[in-house]
């Protein structure tokens, strides 16, 4: 039985974001040359040659309010920190307890730390990195999709407001894609809906055996979102996207391997190995010439990216058009519940 369940509670907009009081979280850091930003629901590292090693670990944290002006105290893990010579930036879905679920609160996080630190601190060169690994935190998912609670309530909104929302969802984790560097998602878990496609929009992907890889949107009651339809078939082709994305298949790491999805498996299931795996393609790529790099992932890019906004326009309109079924909801009850969903005929309201 390939159902997966990807049944979660939704974090608080607080577990995300706001850290007022005190908090024994595992906090993230965003490490740019010497100072630290902390934000629960992301972690965020790279090592800079700005500093020695012992002088940025005596330097302290800045305060949240200089980061997200989000007051109060936080005690956080920390992040893991990479080697100095390595120059690969770590970026972590961090909201384990959701198996690493996509929310508004994280793509908001995820949006501002991409748009307002890494990309101006990679022109600049206060990040110095050549290559970006994105993973979910724990060892129990990569991400389990979308908020399923919050997009079950999208039905009592009109469908031209939900089709903004959905673009501004989409919009606010894909701007991975103007990183200037190439990024490697470690998918050390399942990785379904919404998930699979962030991942799919990485520029690599690194599985293990035990990975799950699915677009499971039609067996939801919803179009594919998050670019899914446009990123599956440049990854594996016309024919094998088409079946995927009509039947909701799940694959394998196996499977993926083998029809082109990720590049790479680890040799063993946990998920330390598969993004030790990951880190290893990334250092091989940092260890290239860094403006060679930088252009020819533009390059790429410019040509996968011909037809994504059309694309991201299409799925957030029939996305909207789906929630305003009388059966939106239907999908991902028969999920939880583990049977077939009972769908309504087509011409049904």
């Amino acid at each position: 039985d390939e159902r997966l369940d990807i049944s979660h509670t939704p974090p608080a907009p607080s577990q995300c974001l706001d850290h007022g009081g005190d908090s024994a979280g595992s906090g993230a850091i965003l490490s740019c040359g010497t100072e630290r930003y902390e934000c629960e629901s992301l972690d965020i590292s790279h090592t800079s040659t700005s500093s020695s090693s012992s002088e940025r670990a005596a330097t302290p944290a800045t305060p949240l309010s200089q980061c997200l002006d989000h007051g109060g105290d936080s005690v956080g893990s920390g992040a893991l920190l990479s080697d100095e010579k390595t120059k690969v930036a770590t970026l972590t879905l961090n909201s384990p307890s959701t198996f690493n679920a996509l929310t508004v609160e994280m793509g908001e996080a995820f949006e501002d730390m991409i748009t307002n630190r890494l990309v101006p601190g990679l022109k600049s060169g206060e990040v110095n990195a050549n290559s970006l690994v994105l993973c979910g935190a724990g060892d129990k998912a990569f991400s389990a999709g979308g908020d399923l609670k919050w997009l079950k309530g999208l039905r009592h909104n009109p469908v031209h407001v939900n089709a903004d929302n959905m673009i501004s969802f989409y919009r606010s984790f894909l701007c991975i894609r103007d990183l200037q560097i190439p990024t490697i998602a470690a998918i050390n878990g399942p990785a379904i809906g919404a998930g699979a496609c962030l991942a799919t929009a990485c520029d690599m992907r690194v599985a293990s055996s035990r990975s799950k890889i699915g677009y499971t949107f039609a067996s939801l009651g919803i179009h594919a979102g998050m670019g899914g339809s446009h990123f599956l078939p440049l990854s594996i082709g016309r024919s094998l996207a088409n079946e995927a994305l009509l039947t909701g298949k799940i694959y394998s790491g196996d499977e993926a391997l083998e029809v082109g999805l990720v590049n790479k498996l680890a040799q063993t299931d946990d998920s330390a190995a598969v993004k030790g795996e990951a880190m290893e393609l990334a250092k091989k790529i940092a260890q290239q010439h860094p403006l060679a790099v930088r252009t020819m992932t533009k390059s790429i890019r410019l040509k996968e990216d011909e037809g994504l906004d059309a694309a991201l326009r299409r799925e957030a309109y029939a996305q909207a058009m789906c929630y305003a079924r009388d059966d939106w909801g239907e999908g991902i009850d028969a999920n939880v519940e583990r049977r077939d969903g009972n769908f309504d005929d087509y011409l049904s309201k």
